[in-house]
């Protein structure tokens, strides 16, 4: 998938920006978790794929939704087209990142450019963890509804 335009079966997107990106690390990893990477420059082509089916994250770099974006900027603007969706900020080291700022924005998490295979394991991880709890707490919503539904039927019955 490196390289290609987003599908509807990919479940984390890049958006780079102008500086390239070495994304093996990243495959690589998504990999192991079982899932797929896609790219894409167009903002509006990950808001597409929120009717269908949303992507787990979408990594980013600031200047993928514009040069004069800041990072709080860029993370709301994502957080707007695609709303629910995890957004990953992609800085350099030389970067001033205020962590406090862009997580207020919305961001899920950050991550250093170039990818190192640990921190991109730790990340998806993080993602992993969001969705397992995500499901589990769907799963005890479901049960407390069909239990108070029992109870319910029970009442009627009596």
């Amino acid at each position: 998938m490196l390289g290609q335009a987003v599908h509807m079966s990919d479940q984390i997107i890049v958006m780079p920006g102008a500086n390239r990106l070495d994304l093996g690390p990243l495959v690589k990893v998504a990999q192991e978790f079982g899932w797929t990477v896609g790219t894409t420059s167009d903002p509006r082509s990950v808001a597409a794929l929120i009717p269908g089916r949303k992507p787990l994250a979408v990594l980013f770099q600031r200047d993928a939704l514009g040069p004069n974006c800041s990072w709080a900027e860029a993370v709301r603007r994502l957080s707007g087209i695609a709303p629910g969706v995890r957004l990953i900020v992609c800085h350099s080291f030389g970067d001033s990142v205020n962590w406090s700022d862009i997580h207020s924005a919305g961001a899920f998490h950050a991550l250093p450019v170039p990818f190192r295979e640990s921190e991109v394991r730790q990340s998806l991880g993080f993602i992993l963890d969001a969705e397992k709890r995500l499901a589990d707490a769907s799963d005890t919503l479901l049960r407390r509804a069909s239990s108070g539904l029992s109870v319910v039927a029970r009442r009627a019955a009596s």
